[in-house]
């Protein structure tokens, strides 16, 4: 009499990980906010207020030696409001990166060229104090 032996297979089934791996990319996929920074090495100085980022806006990093850079392509002073009539939709924001070393006469006079290029909203970026 011939008795069935049976192999019990050792491998382990790895679909349930697999399927718990892909929901939870799909779930930070979903929940992250994806913004864009410059890249521009600035130091933002610091606040106690924070205000949340809108979508529709243009960034202006100034650095410490006071170059202006508008969308990461360098800039001088006098060729801002040009660039920023180009870019600057209807409601856009424009956002001020300033180092916070840099000279408060430059924040001013790229604020003003801001406003002659028809900015309706300006705002100086600051880390929330304490980071």
């Amino acid at each position: 009499m011939d008795i069935p032996v049976r192999t019990k297979s050792t491998g382990l089934n790895l679909t349930p990980l697999i399927d718990i791996v892909f929901l939870l990319l799909v779930f930070f996929l979903l929940t992250t906010q994806f913004i864009e920074e410059d890249g521009i090495g600035v130091k933002l100085p610091s606040s106690n207020s924070v205000t949340t980022r809108d979508r529709d806006e243009i960034a202006i990093a100034i650095t410490k030696k006071g170059d202006l850079f508008v969308k990461g392509q360098r800039l001088p002073l006098t060729g801002l409001t040009a660039k920023l009539e180009e870019v600057l939709g209807a409601d856009t924001t424009v956002v001020v990166r300033g180092d916070r070393e840099v000279a408060l006469q430059t924040l001013v006079s790229v604020m003003e060229k801001a406003k002659e290029a028809g900015a309706a909203r300006l705002v100086v970026a600051t880390l929330q104090e304490g980071n």
